[in-house]
């Protein structure tokens, strides 16, 4: 439900890339079947891929790995029928999540891969360990983004976003048990590999911070574990509480507008782009709450981070936003203001009070107006 931008690394590979290769082996079992499979093996967020063909329900792939890394194993039919239909449910069930190492690592499946056992290193088990106990929760989560995207393509916004909201809890279910791991678990590369989920994919400090200080000394004294704290201070500048970070950029037409010039009003900094789908999906809701609100000491201030002027232009009149909105067109995360706040995946949005101060962060469809409406009665 979030677009993350081209540079993200959802691996600790990103982190060790000066450490030395290791080998590892995969070797794995299929249950028989009349269908014949390629598989599949990715990591590095898919950067690197490994392939094999299963002959007689066995398969080995062999590679190289700087560190533990998360990666994920999927089976390709051979050969399918042309006329053959997606079916999301066989999909998920010959796909697995697992964590390289070196070393050899043992796949054994019994009926879907989806549900085979995994062995290896601490960092294999430790991580297929978890994977166990938040199975249910997996299953959860795949079918409400199968059913969220049902209604976005209905444009039945208000179900989507109702949804949306059942998904943020469910969020907040995965870190907790995340946070017990890295409690439980205070030296291992999945805990490392948890905060760096957090750290991209929420930009939450509030979240981070925690997490990191449950890491052992060793960890959070690494390079990694320091490229990690650099990482939360920098989110620290959109937590709740704080004072906004100023910054200015070119309007459409050429103006400088800085964020200060807004000071005595509530506002929504949007970040967003015309290439991401998530953010002109939640484009009804903040024209919805923008006429609403913009009488009532409310503005938005849009920042794209496009680099694409004429797509950008477009974007804004297709989707009807009146506020003001400023760019550099520079590429994604090269954005001056979303390296200021290390913006790393769009939608991102927070809103400041009249005095400056951050009070709320990623505020979607009815949230943003109830919260609106708490706070302009």
């Amino acid at each position: 439900m979030k677009q993350l931008l081209a540079a993200v690394c959802w691996v600790l590979g990103c982190l060790w890339a000066n450490a030395q290769e290791k080998p590892f082996t995969v070797n794995g079992t299929l249950p028989a079947s009349a269908k014949k499979y390629t598989v599949l093996l990715s990591w590095n967020n898919g950067a690197t891929a490994e392939e094999a063909k299963a002959v007689n329900g066995k398969f080995t792939i062999k590679g190289t790995v700087d560190a533990p890394v998360y990666a994920t194993l999927s089976l390709q039919e051979v050969n399918p029928s042309p006329n053959q239909k997606f079916n999301a449910d066989e999909f998920a069930q010959n796909e697995l999540e697992l964590f390289l190492d070196s070393g050899i690592i043992t796949i054994t499946t019994k009926k879907y891969l989806s549900n085979a056992e995994v062995k290896g290193s601490d960092a294999v088990n430790d991580f297929y360990n978890y994977t166990r106990q938040v199975k249910g929760l997996n299953t959860l989560e795949s079918k409400m983004n199968e059913v969220y995207r049902q209604y976005l393509i209905a444009k039945n916004n208000t179900i989507a976003n109702g949804i949306q909201n059942l998904y943020n809890s469910l969020s907040d279910i995965f870190y907790k048990q995340q946070l017990e791991f890295v409690k439980q678990r205070p030296s291992s590369a999945v805990s490392m590999y948890f905060l760096n989920r957090v750290l991209i994919t929420e930009m939450d400090a509030a979240k981070a911070e925690p997490m990191f200080h449950l890491l052992s000394p060793s960890l959070q004294n690494s390079e990694q574990g320091k490229e990690m704290a650099t990482m939360i201070a920098l989110y620290k500048k959109s937590m709740a509480g704080v004072a906004a970070t100023d910054f200015t950029l070119p309007s459409p037409e050429g103006a400088d507008i800085s964020l200060s010039s807004f000071k005595g009003k509530y506002v929504l900094v949007d970040f967003w782009a015309s290439w991401c789908g998530p953010c002109r999906q939640e484009s009804p809701s903040l024209v919805k709450a923008y006429e609403k609100f913009k009488t009532r000491n409310f503005e938005i201030f849009g920042v794209s981070m496009d680099d694409n002027k004429d797509k950008w232009l477009k974007a804004i009149k297709e989707d009807g936003y009146s506020w003001k909105q400023v760019s550099d067109l520079k590429k994604g995360w090269e954005n001056a203001a979303a390296a200021l706040y290390g913006i790393s995946a769009i939608p991102f949005n927070f809103l400041i009070n009249p005095e400056g101060i951050i009070i709320a962060r990623n505020l979607r469809g009815e949230e943003l107006e109830k919260k609106l409406d708490e706070l302009l009665k």
